[in-house]
């Protein structure tokens, strides 16, 4: 099992890194996200690509979907509930598209009406959920640049974090049924 010291701060490059290797999880990797957008140099471009009438296509997104798959094949799970308030955001738009070769490469992703999270109790911040044991609890700058994540393993926040998981997953909309309901409204 993967262990790492509680309180360590991961830099991005270390999450990204250890979800690519398969080192930061054995089973199970679940995530939480609360914005309406994040950015990065990679991102801002692909979205300016997006915005302007290109499709997300599959290349662009090689590395991640090739972990995905890796790590299905493998048996490990990994899944996301987005916490979402309409109308959306061009940045959720963009992730959206994104979305659909991630689920069609293995992640189970949910969305979650803003409003049904609150009444659930969902936080409003992000984290990772790491094989039941630890989580990952996301810090984020202006615009959801993201700075790193806090390495929380006390109990009794990991198990808030289960319980939001839980909470999330029984109300969140699968991800070709939330498309779906958006095409047909």
């Amino acid at each position: 099992m993967t262990v790492l010291p509680a309180g360590r701060v991961l830099t991005p490059a270390e999450i990204e890194g250890g979800l690519a290797d398969g080192s930061l999880f054995d089973h199970s990797a679940w995530r939480l996200e609360t914005l309406d957008w994040y950015t990065s140099p990679v991102t801002e471009a692909r979205l300016a690509r997006f915005l302007a009438g290109e499709q997300v296509t599959a290349a662009e997104r090689a590395g991640w979907l090739s972990m995905l798959r890796r790590d299905a094949a493998a048996g490990k799970t990994l899944a996301r509930v987005h916490v979402i308030a309409e109308p959306l955001t061009d940045y959720l738009r963009y992730e959206l598209a994104c979305y659909e070769s991630s689920a069609a490469a293995g992640e189970d992703i949910r969305i979650l009406p803003a409003e049904l999270g609150a009444e659930l109790g969902v936080p409003g911040f992000d984290f990772w959920l790491f094989d039941e044991t630890w989580v990952a609890l996301q810090h984020y700058a202006e615009r959801g640049r993201w700075l790193g994540a806090q390495v929380i393993s006390d109990p009794y926040f990991v198990a808030e974090a289960r319980r939001w998981r839980d909470a999330a997953m029984s109300r969140a909309i699968p991800l070709d049924a939330y498309q779906a309901e958006r095409s047909a409204a």
